[in-house]
């Protein structure tokens, strides 16, 4: 697998979990539309060079910035290409570029129609990403493989990463827009309250700040995905405060919520994205505007009733595992790998 490590601090070689993952520059900020720009012709070039010794039987393309790279190997070699949509590209970057997403969106509705074949987390955007082409666009989610909390134990779990009381937890992107700045504000006033937040980003600096400012918050870097879940496991309340206003976060599923439903746990999150209706029907959490005074009227409550949040996590364990389970995924992006076999 060829990686694009935009932060520069990554081995270039590395075995995670038996899969080769080979990692080129440069490197990049992630909030810069005209870095972007300017770079990712860069990564283009050296992530093609890197594939001159690799064999392979299929491209799998991850995201929009690297399917015009994908297109051009799947000519050159003669393997067919599967576009991996997390996001559609254009909502992710509109804030940043305004209008210059609407030529994203048909280049990106341009390229993928030339992908053999196309998975992405939703049906909406499926079917988006559907129009005109002859074979649909599979639902794959990002949904975690639970055989990873095996034998875990939230105890020791807790102890390992510092955490009492309380726990409430944020593990993901520290960009704007995900109510970091207002999480890390909040909970130094809560009391009897600990936050676990990891992840990287812009505001990992005022995130390392208040954590070396107050003993409620522990920061605890950038987890790989395994221990992101177990502490997910450890936790009392999962955090999904995300940007009604943003499109992507509106209409996305958010991994988080899939880690949470999956480990049991119950979620706090904002009013306004699409998937807040599912989570208020299930039951599997507490949905609130998308604001610090919001959430911290909500904390006390949520500390008040540990039966109800038990029940909340069981229920949105019980639709995880009927709806969305890691191997309901895994079984669809199969599918999709066996359409591919043979086809150049």
């Amino acid at each position: 697998m060829i990686a694009w490590d935009r932060d520069g601090d990554l081995p270039r070689h590395a075995d995670e979990n038996g899969i080769d993952v080979i990692r080129v520059g440069p490197r990049c900020p992630y909030r810069s539309a005209a870095k972007v720009v300017s770079r990712l012709p860069r990564f283009w070039f050296r992530a093609l060079r890197a594939s001159r010794n690799l064999d392979f039987d299929i491209i799998h393309c991850h995201d929009f910035d690297t399917l015009p790279l994908g297109l051009l190997l799947s000519r050159l070699r003669r393997r067919p290409i599967l576009y991996d949509a997390h996001d559609i590209y254009s909502l992710v970057i509109r804030k940043d570029v305004g209008d210059v997403s609407n030529l994203v969106w048909n280049a990106e509705k341009f390229m993928s129609r030339r992908a053999n074949e196309i998975v992405t987390t939703n049906e909406k955007w499926a079917n988006l990403l559907s129009t005109g082409r002859e074979v649909k666009a599979r639902v794959v989610t990002n949904s975690p493989d639970t055989g990873v909390l095996d034998g875990a134990d939230a105890k020791e779990i807790r102890e390992r990463h510092g955490l009492r009381g309380f726990v409430i937890s944020y593990l993901g992107s520290l960009e704007p827009g995900r109510f970091v700045e207002e999480l890390v504000t909040s909970v130094a006033s809560l009391g009897k309250v600990t936050l676990a937040i990891g992840g990287s980003g812009t505001l990992r600096p005022i995130v390392e700040k208040a954590a070396s400012a107050s003993t409620a918050i522990k920061f605890l870097g950038t987890l790989d995905t395994d221990e992101a879940l177990r502490v997910t496991l450890a936790s009392d309340l999962v955090v999904v405060m995300l940007d009604p206003t943003n499109p992507n976060y509106r209409e996305s599923i958010p991994v988080k919520v899939l880690d949470a439903m999956a480990c049991g746990r119950p979620m706090v999150i904002s009013q306004g994205l699409d998937i807040s209706k599912k989570i208020d029907e299930i039951g599997c959490g507490f949905v609130i505007p998308y604001n610090a005074e919001a959430f911290k009227e909500t904390i006390p409550i949520a500390m008040t009733f540990p039966n109800v949040l038990d029940e909340m996590g069981k229920k949105g364990r019980a639709y995880y595992e009927k709806e969305l389970s890691w191997e309901h995924s895994r079984d669809e992006l199969l599918k999709a790998y066996k359409a591919l076999v043979g086809q150049f």
